[in-house]
């Protein structure tokens, strides 16, 4: 019997060896970046080694990242602070909860975001004054979907407003070109480490140079006055040592775009009304969002599950039950929301693993049509 396959990357990666080893390798000594002695100095070391590794990953200054407890974080502190937000409905909840007064921009059927409709709400929200934010994802989680960030760039600095983007679910997958990007009009940007093969509860803020973030957490004056709490030492390190080897991501990534091709043509090809929820549109080739029509999407997780193989559904959970996902239903599947499906794989996978995943799906689904 084959060993599982795990193709959940999206909702996170399996810890890194490089990381889990480096953070087993500094459990012991007392760990608080903020003390001055020998202790603590070699702690501030091991914070700083990792701010500059995930610097190296990310394209950026490694003075601009404040880490933090994870994306969640990250998100509702660039949201801190600004009179209005402008936001798009395929956000993650982590950007629409922390600002539900956001001006929510519709999308496409493909997933991007509707370029005219941001126009229109940053000529409204420029004419009634205040300090303005656009916060758009440059990578779906659900979906993969890239939005056009050089394009959204350049219409907030033609509003000169500020521009805050999730960026959780492109590290290692896309490059990311924070500096160049930061000269452009990015303001902020949220990372994760569990999404990349570090530990989770932590993760980072990018902060572009002389802009300031008020306190999310107040207390001491860590992260440069940014954050207060003591550092959680041990998941930056494993955070720092998951980019370093992620920083390699091309050398594997190279392969996505072929895996991900076939994978799909071995799909249609036996079912033929299955379907690709971002249709041509530009995505990461790590993920795969696919609407079935005769299978809901609940009974293919569990039957691939039962089957060995671990994806997710285009649904989110909350206290155990399936609920619409905001992210496809504002892409306008309607009731067949409930028939989407999202498979991601990463840097333990194989071209074998996909294959065979396509098999189980395939005659999943055809003992469905059955029916």
């Amino acid at each position: 019997m084959r060993q599982p396959v795990y193709l959940d990357y999206n909702a996170s990666a399996p810890l890194r060896p490089e990381a889990a080893e480096y953070m087993t390798s500094l459990m012991g000594p007392a760990r608080n970046p903020s003390s001055i002695h020998s202790f603590g100095r070699s702690s501030k070391l091991i914070m700083e080694t990792a701010r500059g590794e995930l610097a190296e990953l990310a394209g950026g200054d490694a003075s601009g990242f404040m880490f933090t407890s994870g994306g969640t974080e990250a998100n509702n502190t660039a949201l801190l602070g600004f009179e209005k937000v402008i936001t798009c409905m395929v956000e993650h909840d982590a950007v629409l909860a922390a600002r539900p007064d956001a001006h929510k921009i519709n999308v496409g059927n493909d997933g991007g975001i509707n370029l005219s409709e941001l126009d229109l709400a940053l000529q409204q929200a420029k004419n009634s004054g205040g300090e303005i934010l656009v916060s758009v994802m440059l990578v779906n989680n659900e979906t993969g979907r890239i939005q056009p960030i050089e394009k959204l760039l350049e219409m907030c600095q033609a509003y000169d407003v500020a521009f805050h983007s999730d960026m959780v679910q492109a590290l290692g997958k896309i490059p990311i070109k924070l500096d160049e990007w930061s000269r452009s009009g990015l303001t902020m940007a949220s990372f994760s480490a569990h999404k990349i093969g570090g530990p989770p509860g932590v993760g980072a803020l990018w902060i572009a140079p002389g802009r300031q973030v008020p306190q999310l957490l107040k207390g001491g004056r860590q992260e440069k006055g940014r954050r207060s709490g003591t550092e959680n030492i041990y998941g930056i390190a494993g955070f720092g040592a998951a980019a370093k080897s992620a920083s390699n991501w091309q050398d594997h990534a190279k392969l996505w775009p072929k895996w991900r091709s076939d994978f799909v043509s071995k799909l249609q090809q036996a079912c033929p009304d299955i379907e690709l929820t971002t249709k041509d549109a530009p995505c990461v080739d790590n993920t795969v969002s696919l609407l079935l029509p005769a299978v809901s999407a609940q009974i293919a997780v569990m039957s691939l599950d039962m089957d060995g193989f671990a994806i997710s559904s285009g649904a989110a959970c909350s206290s155990g039950k399936v609920q619409e996902s905001h992210v496809i239903k504002a892409m306008g599947f309607g009731s067949l929301s409930s028939h989407v499906i999202r498979i991601s794989f990463g840097w333990e996978n194989s071209q074998d693993d996909i294959s065979a995943l396509a098999d189980a799906l395939i005659a999943i689904y055809k003992r469905h049509q059955e029916k």
